[in-house]
């Protein structure tokens, strides 16, 4: 599971990686709650699917939510660019099956019903819906604008030394793993590598700009910083 920090947007979102590579099911994602939360959700609904429990188009599921359905519907594949680079670096191209999983507010209403609570209908965006057809802060947002990561948004969660993240360290290397988890380590001390914090890749640009020069790296692939404070050229 992935979860990501909505920064502007109206929500955070998370969503399933594997579910297609393991049993064939389409991949799930949830908008709208706190993506530990989101992640713990579909982990609840991913364990429905092993179970013999499978998605259906425009389903209705009363197993995931305690005292709540929830519905699935398909999601355009004009939105997985903007929000699922990570499921794109794991299978390393499109097309694969995603759907988006929606919550009632209360009254059970979702997001495209009449009367529905406006955080229910403000946090879920519509992804069954063309991109280019739709408006508001979603259709608007374009993260990856001048980004140079090109399967990772700003607000995907990477792992890196505690000082690396809060600043007061560089960054000394740079590992983009196999299952394509992006991680950055500091200096190395006398009593070995520092503790691993879990941080939002555009906040670790912010405070490392030179980021950017190892963004080529590829799923498998680390790189040291030389020794005259450089990143190796790549890509």
């Amino acid at each position: 599971m992935t979860g990501v920090a909505g920064g502007d947007l109206p929500g955070d979102w998370s969503y399933s990686i594997g579910l297609w590579h393991t049993l064939r099911s389409p991949e799930v994602a949830v908008f709208g709650v706190p993506a530990q939360t989101g992640m713990r959700i579909l982990n609840v609904l991913g364990d429905a699917i092993r179970e013999g429990n499978p998605l259906e188009p425009d389903q209705r599921r009363d197993d995931v939510l305690n005292g709540f359905p929830v519905a699935i519907r398909p999601v355009h594949p004009s939105w997985y660019r903007s929000f699922f680079g990570a499921a794109l670096d794991y299978y390393q191209r499109p097309p694969l099956p995603i759907t988006q999983m929606f919550w009632p507010d209360k009254q059970g209403r979702f997001p495209w019903e009449e009367d529905v609570e406006e955080t229910c209908r403000a946090t879920q965006p519509l992804l069954w819906i063309r991109r280019e057809d739709s408006s508001g802060p979603w259709a608007d947002e374009d993260p990856k604008r001048n980004w140079p990561f090109v399967t990772m948004l700003p607000y995907h969660e990477v792992r890196a030394a505690a000082s690396v993240a809060d600043g007061s360290q560089p960054v000394m290397r740079a590992e983009h793993s196999d299952s394509g988890l992006w991680t950055f380590e500091g200096v190395p001390s006398a009593e070995g590598r520092e503790e691993l914090v879990t941080t939002i890749l555009g906040h670790l640009v912010g405070h490392h700009p030179d980021l950017k020069e190892v963004a080529w790296l590829a799923p498998g692939q680390s790189v040291l910083r030389q020794a005259d404070g450089a990143w190796p050229a790549g890509g």
